[in-house]
């Protein structure tokens, strides 16, 4: 038989659920996407975003996630300004992270020059990707005070490699000779110009005799970062960029003379 609650029971059951809703309230959180909607114009002028001319929109979608990341989960709200510190904290970082979310959400043919320049400067790790089409936007905008710029991110985080393009000037040459950048494909000869390869061989014989004389006789070599290499030696790493090249009749010639000058 199931016994009644009394009149004193049922008294403290309402007080217990009374104190319960009355916790429930106190530990209400700060909506921080509405926080972004009252604060928006502060934070992006406080960022120095507000020459980006981005638009209310596009802002909030931009800086939403790092926005509410730097309220965190708040009782009471906070100021304008203590949010702006935390996420200048990591200006570079967040920087980095607003041109990225730029480029997904707006098309580079569609980009401000302020925008593209912007771009340009904090494109990060993101270059890896991105340089090739942002080299084509800034040479068709005929914004090549951008270039340098492009290359110092794509030298930092890029896939730099021993050769540089003679046309636009990024160490950029892949294994097939061709410029992830530009497009543009070395012929034999530029590449070994581009790495200054025959005086580099002709220095070889003072260091490395043997060396020089198997890449004359098999008649070509390979070349890394660390410079020239005899066929037998060399052993391919991950993510390396090498060249195979063939040495012409001429250059074996030349280099056959300099061997036999110093190994007579």
């Amino acid at each position: 038989m199931v016994r009644k609650k009394t009149d004193e029971e049922e008294g403290e059951l309402e007080e217990r659920e009374e104190k319960k809703d009355k916790k429930s309230k106190k530990e209400k959180y700060i909506d921080a996407e509405k926080l972004l909607d009252e604060y928006i114009e502060e934070v992006e002028i406080g960022l120095g975003l507000s020459h980006l001319k981005l638009g209310k929109d596009l802002f909030k979608e931009i800086i939403k996630e790092p926005f509410i990341s730097a309220v965190g989960q708040v009782k009471s709200k906070p100021k304008p300004k203590t949010i702006i510190n935390r996420l200048n904290s990591s200006k570079d970082v967040l920087m980095e992270y607003v041109a990225a979310k730029l480029v997904r959400l707006v098309e580079l043919s569609k980009l401000t020059d302020d925008q593209l320049e912007f771009l340009v400067f904090y494109s990060g790790r993101a270059v890896v990707d991105l340089a090739p089409a942002l080299y084509r936007e800034v040479t068709r905008r005929g914004r090549t005070d951008l270039l340098d710029n492009l290359r110092y991110n794509w030298n930092l985080y890029g896939i730099k490699s021993p050769a540089k393009c003679p046309k636009c000037g990024f160490e950029a040459v892949m294994p097939d000779y061709s410029c992830k950048i530009c497009g543009y494909v070395l012929s034999s000869k530029e590449l070994k110009d581009s790495i200054n390869l025959i005086p580099q061989l002709e220095e070889m014989v003072r260091y490395d005799a043997e060396g020089l004389k198997e890449i004359i006789s098999s008649g070509y070599l390979y070349y890394n970062s660390a410079g020239p290499i005899p066929p037998s030696r060399f052993k391919p790493k991950e993510m390396e960029i090498y060249y195979e090249i063939v040495l012409n009749g001429q250059e074996k010639s030349l280099l056959s003379k300099v061997y036999n000058t110093h190994h007579p």
